[in-house]
Formats: C-alpha cells, sequence, structure tokens
C-alpha cells in the first residue's frame, strides 16, 4: 500500500507541476500582442545572464528589473500598463504555482524511491526527475502548439459552420 500511495502522491505532485506550467503558457498566448510589443523593445536592453540561476533570489531581481524598464517603454496610457500588470501578476503567480509543484515532486520522487528501497541510489533520483520535468514540460509545450491547436479545431468544426472571424 505504501508503493501505491508513493505513486500517486508523485502523479499528483507531476499534475501540480506540469498544469500550472500549462496554465501560465495559455495566458501568454492571450498576451501575444504585448509580448510582441515588450520583444521588441527588450532588444534594447542587455539580456541577464542564465549563471544567475545559481542565485535565483538575484535573477528573478535582476529579470523583474529588466522587464520594468521594458514595460515603461512599451506602455503608453495607464489601461495598457494595468493590463501588463496583471499579466505579469498571472504569469509570476502560476510560475510559482508550477515551481511549487517541481519541488513537491522532487519530494514525492525521493519517497518513491525510499519505498522501494533505493533511496541511496542519486542517479535514479536524478533520472527519475529528469524524465519527470522534460515530461511535464514537453505536455505544457504540447498542449499550446499551434499545429495541435489547428488539428483540434478540425476535428471539432461541424459541417455547416458560419463563419464570424
Amino acid at each position: 500500500m505504501d508503493q501505491f500511495i508513493a505513486i500517486v502522491s508523485l502523479i499528483g505532485d507531476w499534475l501540480l507541476f506540469t498544469f500550472p506550467l500549462f496554465q501560465g503558457l495559455m495566458e501568454l498566448q492571450e498576451y501575444q500582442e504585448l509580448l510582441d510589443d515588450f520583444d521588441q523593445l527588450s532588444k534594447n536592453w542587455d539580456e541577464v545572464s542564465p549563471w544567475w540561476w545559481l542565485v535565483p533570489i538575484v535573477k528573478i531581481q535582476l529579470e523583474r528589473k529588466r522587464g520594468h524598464e521594458i514595460l515603461r517603454q512599451a506602455t503608453r496610457t495607464r489601461s495598457e500598463r494595468r493590463r501588463a500588470l496583471s499579466f505579469l501578476d498571472q504569469a509570476t503567480a502560476w510560475y510559482f504555482v508550477s515551481v511549487a509543484g517541481w519541488l513537491k515532486m522532487i519530494s514525492s520522487s525521493y519517497e518513491l524511491l525510499e519505498t522501494y528501497d533505493a533511496e541511496e541510489n542519486i542517479w535514479l533520483l536524478v533520472l527519475l526527475i529528469v524524465l519527470l520535468t522534460s515530461g511535464g514540460l514537453f505536455n505544457a509545450y504540447y498542449r499550446i502548439d499551434r499545429k495541435r491547436i489547428g488539428q483540434k479545431e478540425k476535428e471539432l468544426k461541424p459541417d455547416s459552420e458560419v463563419a464570424n472571424d
């Protein structure tokens, strides 16, 4: 029974990682116009080095500072600023929910290995985490893929659809 609970817990934690990530990516797509403006302006600013991920709090602060400066240039009205800030808050919230799920998934991975008396094998833990993380990322990005969405729309299209685009 302990093994079953460990497996179910790991599956649940994986879902708590991948689907908030998916939700955040869907919301990013809704703000594509804003992101396009943001992307054009961001080329004028130096990117924050990925080495800062060694100190995640600093990386997040530097990215936030860079983002605020770009956002200041990208938005011209109070309404645009509110929309952009709402977008940033939602994206940040989903990011942290996904990170929390990922961290819990790591813990559950260890607990699963523990139920099989394999917790000493660090490489097995690393492999399990890499596979689950890769699978979660693939799941989220696959679901927002435009080609996949286009295929689903074709499957759901009734024979006598009225055009309203």
